[in-house]
């Protein structure tokens, strides 16, 4: 493997400038330190010429040294057309008088400038500081690249073993992910924020691992202690979850979505405004995709019986206002969750690996993942 500093002197450099000795002393100058790849034109259109093909042969330059003497080109022009087409760095060559060119070009974009006389040292110090900052980018992204391959890893692993404990969290949890992101843009919530809401959605029952499956697939009514494992659940999913840096901004959201609007409901249990919001949408996503699902113990109800059941506990048990949202979005549609008859065509660790794409997940810091929401197409 190329050492730090062995790829940076492989990168790609670019001298543009209208004066042959100043092209023949950077390019030496170059040379010497041990850069690899440097190649000189002696005008701006030669310049963007050389660039574009680079480009389209995916031999990108890392440095262009733009000299601000091209005859063809104003340097600020290039500077821009520089920063608007290509991902490089720019290094202005600035001789006396060219103060206020200079200026105009580092507004434009040019990430440094040095003056005449050229001094080799100098010059080879500005152009490692502007290529180590490239290599170190590069790396940064790569290094992002890994983590969301084990982020996914550990979310399909988690999804496995729930789905395996219990096959109704395979309809559950993706009726709950869709009901619930639908919900959040209908209330115009950002699309970062609806990615979020969408992901807890999916996740929200992961806390069931810790329960017994006793208890999970119980056909009656639950004994007092059974409740308290199983309102457990929450608390225990946030605490499988919470070491994982991505799903912070969504760790809220599982482990409040049990909370209650009058203050009711577990674990905390926070009352109105004091839930947080992605919580209360998941809580009435679940409400609902339960009640119209069969189960041993309780048989489905209708569409409009459990929108009934939504409007008369508004503002007991649910946001109004995701209630309000909530009843637009399913009167416009008619359609919501997969028939809870259906068996699963697909498996939730690949429904986790379809919702992943491009939108962040984490809310406030960090390396971030990206996913994107269930589609808005009815399930067939």
């Amino acid at each position: 493997m190329l050492t730090a500093m062995k790829a940076i002197r492989a990168m790609r450099i670019l001298i543009a400038d209208a004066d042959k000795s100043t092209r023949e002393t950077l390019a030496t100058c170059f040379g010497r330190e041990g850069f690899e790849q440097i190649k000189v034109v002696k005008s701006g259109a030669d310049a963007m010429r050389e660039l574009s093909s680079a480009l389209a042969s995916r031999l990108s330059y890392d440095l262009v040294c733009l000299g601000l003497n091209l005859e063809d080109r104003s340097p600020s022009r290039t500077v821009g057309e520089l920063r608007r087409i290509f991902n490089l760095a720019v290094l202005l060559l600035v001789r006396d008088g060219q103060d206020q060119t200079s200026k105009e070009a580092l507004a434009e974009g040019a990430d440094d400038a040095i003056r005449w006389p050229l001094d080799p040292k100098l010059v080879r110090l500005k152009s490692e500081h502007l290529l180590t900052q490239r290599f170190l980018s590069r790396e940064m992204r790569r290094t992002s690249a890994r983590s969301e391959m084990l982020f996914l890893n550990v979310l399909s692993v988690m999804a496995k073993v729930l789905e395996a404990k219990d096959p109704y969290a395979r309809f559950h949890s993706e009726n709950v992910s869709t009901l619930a992101s639908t919900t959040a843009r209908e209330m115009g919530l950002a699309d970062d924020e609806v990615r979020r809401i969408g992901i807890a959605g999916i996740l929200h029952d992961l806390g069931k691992l810790g329960i017994k499956e006793s208890i999970l697939k119980k056909p009656g009514p639950l004994e007092p202690d059974e409740r308290v494992a199983v309102e457990r659940h929450p608390l225990i999913a946030s605490t499988i979850l919470e070491p994982i840096e991505q799903l912070q901004g969504a760790l809220d959201y599982i482990r409040h979505h049990h909370e209650h609007f009058d203050g009711s409901g577990y674990p905390a249990k926070l009352s109105g405004e004091g839930i947080p919001l992605g919580a209360r949408i998941v809580h009435l996503a679940e409400a609902f995709d339960t009640m119209t699902s069969s189960r041993a113990y309780c048989p489905a109800r209708t569409m409009d019986d459990a929108l009934s059941e939504l409007r008369r506990l508004s503002g007991i048990q649910f946001d109004p206002g995701a209630v309000n949202a909530f009843t637009s979005v399913v009167r416009r549609r008619g359609w919501i969750t997969i028939p809870a008859e259906e068996r699963a065509k697909e498996p939730l660790s690949d429904v986790l690996a379809r919702l992943t794409g491009s939108v962040s997940v984490q809310h406030k810091r960090g390396t971030s993942i990206r996913i994107k929401p269930p589609g808005d197409q009815p399930p067939k």
